[in-house]
């Protein structure tokens, strides 16, 4: 996973922290994504279930890494199967939980759903 390690003392404000799938975007039906990268080439493609609620999720807003619902396994599978650009930013002392460092995962550039927003 990469990360930068712009700022270790605080996430962003409006980060997810994921309690349980009510926590998500409800809408599990197939949805069409484009990724476009730096160099202009894009690709498509379609997410449903899980793999759309995650990416859904993390075009609102960052999330947390570690949660019930294991939202870093289907980070993995956006990354790899599909070429989604998800960074990882360390922090450290997470007052909610007492972990000496966590992670948040952030959506890079070019990233869309296609016929709507996410």
């Amino acid at each position: 996973m990469s990360s930068t390690n712009q700022d270790t003392k605080h996430p962003p404000a409006n980060v997810l922290r994921v309690t349980g799938w009510k926590d998500l975007p409800t809408d599990r039906t197939p949805a069409l994504y484009r990724v476009t990268g730096s160099n202009g080439d894009s690709r498509e493609f379609t997410l449903a279930k899980g793999n759309r609620v995650i990416l859904d999720a993390l075009l609102r807003q960052p999330i947390y890494c570690a949660s019930p619902v294991r939202v870093s396994d289907r980070v993995c599978v956006l990354r790899r199967e599909y070429g989604v650009p998800i960074t990882i930013e360390m922090y450290e002392n997470d007052a909610a939980t007492d972990r000496a460092k966590f992670g948040v995962y952030f959506i890079g550039e070019g990233v869309a759903r296609i016929g709507g927003a996410a």
